[in-house]
């Protein structure tokens, strides 16, 4: 069994990282994203079932805040410094760890 990342030092504000993860789009981006990969907004609209304008609006919110990057051209990804286990999906943002494995529609 894999060891729980250490405790990261908040790089984000409480109130961004609380805005971002609130709200099922960007929760399905977030979980989409977790495994470390990069991938372009019509990709993950397929595979959270939500329209390209739809991922584009909520990816603009989550790069805002820092959370994701878009370091080659249309592809995106989690800010590297916040994936603290890709294969588990584990996130963390310093003042809480978020278990992305997990999918909110069928707990």
């Amino acid at each position: 069994m894999p060891e729980p990342p250490s405790a990261a030092t908040p790089t984000l504000p409480l109130e961004a990282v609380l805005t971002c993860i609130n709200g099922t789009t960007r929760w399905s981006i977030l979980r989409e994203l977790a495994d470390g990969s990069s991938l372009m907004v019509s990709e993950i609209a397929r595979r959270t079932g939500c329209g390209p304008p739809v991922v584009s609006k909520q990816l603009a919110i989550l790069r805002r805040a820092g959370i994701v990057i878009n370091p080659r051209g249309r592809l995106f990804e989690i800010a590297p410094q916040f994936v603290a286990d890709k294969s588990q999906r584990l996130l963390d943002f310093g003042w809480c760890t978020l278990r992305m494995n997990v999918d909110a529609r069928n707990p």
